[in-house]
């Protein structure tokens, strides 16, 4: 059926053809020219001829018409069909009518616009050197979980990002590519994330700093810098010890105690009773820390000296004699007892009082600030004594003579030694000072940023306060930012619009984290970074720090 169908069609389009062709050429028309013009002439041979071809032309039309097959007919499924079919092809509406064989073919409608495509999401793949918001994000997470320390967090994906993102993926049992693909950021912020943990087979500067903490304690004897068997053993004693979860790996709590004034050692500690113990007392003695006579029994007395000279000498003040505490104080280096800068206490004001006696003091605090150390550098200058600002054995005892010299000038007073929001700072002219303090924390600008690090080329941000506080002649035992916290011995400042040049800026960032840094003036700090894994410079008025504010304390 469809071929006798289409042998119609092809006949219809060439009988078309062929009738224009004709039509164009004139030969129906000269025939009936010819016709009338033998009509007009009753010329018999014209007339003939015309109508003898016109006649013929009849004939042959009929005969074609004749032969033709039928036109075939379809059923209104068959119409339906076809009429689908030609819509199709040629996107129009085609209506068929309920007659058998008949089509509609509608114009077709105005063609409704397409949809603006929607995008594929590009898949996340966030590394070293991009930047972008998310960064932020995902730094903020990494320090919940201990891969990086806490600090204002960025929008540039660098180097100390792409390291704790690498530690993230090693613990989580992932890729290690240091890239935030989305396998990666799905786990980083899943509620299953594992925190930070240093363990066996770990290496580099932080492990050494831990490390070195645990031979200070006595768990350890050497700081290589890489995490083996013998420093999960240390480690795991060490939490036996403290009664904190024995697993062999550093976390955020055994991290935390291990720097604690509040750490059990492997080492000399109280209630021990031997000829060691007499050999350290008869040293803290003739340093002028220890009152009593050496007798061998580690009492209270002897914790208390103990103490004393770890902080005058840079180092964790927990009372307990390990490794590192015994070598410097057997060694020459060792410093002896003598008030300084931001001390206070009973003992700071009878020596006050006796300063102010002499002439050299107006003011009476109890609290040894700039004014008092600049009164006892000008009591030692004329009592021939070296010039030091800090009242050691030698000044104490002169100090107290009946031969020591009075003040041959008005006494000192301008406020260094009651400091408050609004007193300027006091500059002594040589020794511990502000711009000292600031001077040498310049000069460790660009420093690396390693966790645990204490300087001089490599710190984080507890250790470089440390470093500079000592620099600066300030001897100040090692804190934890946790522990900065909870200091005492320097005056406190409560607000950030109060702090000047020279104060230590404490944040808090939840319940055992935080941040210290040293204010430089006019709204901005200096400070070790993990972010820009550096020591840098930066304004303490963002929101981040202004939210994450605890407290401050003037030194000066």
């Amino acid at each position: 059926m469809q071929r006798r169908t289409n042998i119609f069609s092809e006949t219809i389009r060439k009988l078309r053809r062929s009738t224009r062709r004709f039509s164009r050429g004139g030969g129906l028309k000269k025939l009936f020219s010819q016709f009338k013009d033998g009509l007009k002439r009753r010329d018999v041979r014209y007339i003939g001829a015309s109508a003898g071809i016109l006649i013929v032309v009849a004939v042959v039309v009929t005969l074609f018409i004749t032969l033709l097959p039928p036109m075939p007919t379809a059923s209104s499924a068959q119409i339906g069909a076809q009429a689908d079919s030609l819509a199709s092809a040629a996107n129009v509406s085609v209506a068929v009518t309920p007659t058998p064989g008949a089509l509609l073919i509608t114009p077709p409608p105005t063609p409704t616009p397409s949809p603006t495509p929607v995008p594929t999401p590009t898949p996340m793949g966030i590394n070293k050197g991009y930047e972008g918001p998310e960064v932020s994000e995902i730094q903020l997470r990494l320090m919940d979980l201990g891969y990086m320390d806490y600090d204002e967090p960025t929008t540039l994906y660098g180097p100390m990002t792409k390291n704790a993102v690498e530690l993230f993926q090693k613990r989580n049992g992932l890729s290690v590519d240091g890239v935030v693909g989305q396998t990666t950021y799905d786990a980083l912020m899943s509620d299953a994330a594992l925190i930070y943990m240093v363990s066996e087979g770990a290496e580099g500067d932080d492990v050494q700093a831990l490390q070195v903490r645990l031979r200070e304690l006595g768990y350890i004897e050497t700081a290589t810098g890489y995490f083996g068997t013998d420093t999960t053993a240390a480690v795991t004693k060490f939490q036996q010890n403290n009664r904190l979860d024995v697993d062999g790996m550093i976390g955020p709590e055994t991290k935390e105690m291990l720097y604690s004034e509040d750490a059990v050692p492997n080492a000399v500690s109280y209630g021990e009773n031997s000829e060691v113990v007499k050999k350290f007392q008869q040293r803290l003695f003739k340093l002028g820390y220890l009152t009593t006579e050496p007798d061998g029994n580690f009492g209270h007395d002897t914790v208390a000296a103990v103490k004393l000279f770890q902080e005058l000498n840079g180092l964790i003040a927990d009372g307990y004699v390990g490794p590192q505490t015994r070598d410097l104080l057997m060694s020459s280096d060792a410093q002896p007892n003598a008030m300084t800068l931001g001390m206070r206490g009973d003992t700071v004001e009878r020596v006050q009082n006796r300063l102010k006696k002499l002439g050299y003091l107006a003011s009476v605090t109890g609290y040894y600030g700039s004014d008092t150390e600049s009164a006892v550098r000008a009591f030692q200058k004329r009592n021939s004594l070296s010039s030091d600002g800090k009242v050691g054995k030698n000044t104490m005892t002169v100090l107290f003579s009946d031969s020591a010299k009075k003040a041959a000038s008005t006494p000192v007073s301008s406020g260094g030694d009651t400091p408050t929001a609004t007193s300027s700072p006091v500059y002594t002219s040589d020794g511990a000072s502000v711009d000292r303090l600031i001077e040498i924390a310049m000069s460790r600008l660009g420093s690396r940023y390693v966790s645990g690090g204490k300087g001089p080329n490599t710190f984080d941000c507890s250790g470089f306060v440390y470093y500079c506080l000592n620099q600066a002649g300030i001897r100040q035992g090692y804190m934890t930012s946790k522990t900065w916290r909870s200091v005492s011995k320097y005056q406190e400042v409560s607000s950030l619009s109060n702090l000047r040049r020279g104060d230590i800026i404490v944040f808090k960032m939840g319940r055992s984290s935080g941040h210290v840094a040293i204010a430089l003036g006019d709204g901005t700090m200096i400070h070790a970074g993990s972010t820009l894994g550096k020591v840098y410079i930066s304004s303490y008025n963002t929101d981040y720090w202004k939210k994450t504010f605890y407290t401050a304390y003037r030194i000066f």
